[in-house]
């Protein structure tokens, strides 16, 4: 089966191949659905044969890896104002065929092997086709209501200038997308920059939430974990990075910074903590 689905504590992780993973909150009224990863599978059947409550969705930032599914449903996605552009720019027949194309020599980073992320019978015209969705525009302080469910949006830039994060009051569980985590890209052309970033990550940390869940994290992270993200950010210096290839921002010659004392070889064991920044990191 392309898609992993997980019961997790008041919610479901939906994972893929890519190491992408959304979430789907259900309350007594409404379930909401955070992020639709790049879309290859046919999430909306799964969500569907999930839940059967109105569903109301929202996207973390406007990657193809959170926002490729959108088209699948009739249902509106909620994206912050600032990446409404990213969004339909990497929907886009372009972007979307590149991405498919890619993901049939995906590498896993753990073992370094190939593999076709792909799912079988995987249609590349009619997916490039599908577009961005039916899209509206969300909100710091918004909330959503799902009946026993509180999910409120905390605006979060920085991986990119309009990331978001949703807040489950009730849980104090805090739904990152790629605002942070032990591998988050600040070296785009579209990061909001390094102080944007820090305060972001220091704001971040005093809300009420005591777990963090991240679109790439496959742990539950802690307040230790979100420690740890902190201190290599505020740490990093681009000069003592290790390079890092990317298929996106490579013009910013991105560098892997992590913790003091660490090395890409640390990257999969426990305390492993680092931001990818571009050589204008420290200027921005």
């Amino acid at each position: 089966m392309y898609y992993q689905v997980e019961q997790m504590d008041g919610y479901t992780r939906i994972g893929s191949p890519e190491n992408v993973f959304c979430y789907l909150v259900e309350g007594t009224e409404k379930a909401m659905l955070i992020d639709t990863g790049y879309g290859y599978g046919t999430i909306r059947e799964l969500v569907k044969s999930i839940t059967s409550l109105p569903l109301i969705i929202i996207n973390t930032h406007g990657h193809c890896d959170h926002v490729g599914g959108n088209a699948q449903f009739e249902e509106t996605c909620y994206i912050h104002e600032k990446d409404m552009e990213l969004c339909r720019q990497h929907t886009s027949p372009g972007m979307r065929r590149e991405d498919a194309l890619r993901m049939r020599h995906s590498i896993d980073y753990e073992s370094g092997k190939e593999f076709n992320a792909l799912p079988e019978n995987f249609d590349l015209e009619a997916y490039t086709a599908l577009g961005s969705g039916k899209l509206e525009t969300v909100a710091e302080g918004d909330e959503f209501d799902l009946g026993s469910a509180t999910m409120q949006i905390v605006e979060t830039p920085g991986h990119t200038a309009g990331g978001i994060s949703v807040l489950y009051k009730e849980k104090r569980l805090m739904f990152l997308g790629d605002a942070t985590g032990f591998f988050v890209w600040l070296h785009l052309e579209e990061s909001s920059g390094k102080e944007s970033y820090l305060r972001m990550l220091e704001r971040l940390g005093q809300m009420p939430a005591d777990l963090f869940v991240g679109g790439h994290n496959p742990n539950v992270m802690t307040k230790e974990d979100f420690a740890l993200y902190q201190k290599a950010a505020e740490s990093a210096v681009y000069e003592n990075g290790f390079p890092f290839e990317s298929f996106l921002g490579q013009e910013n010659k991105p560098m892997v910074c992590p913790l003091p004392g660490q090395t890409m070889e640390d990257m999969f064991r426990p305390g492993f903590a680092s931001v990818v920044i571009g050589k204008d990191w420290d200027n921005c």
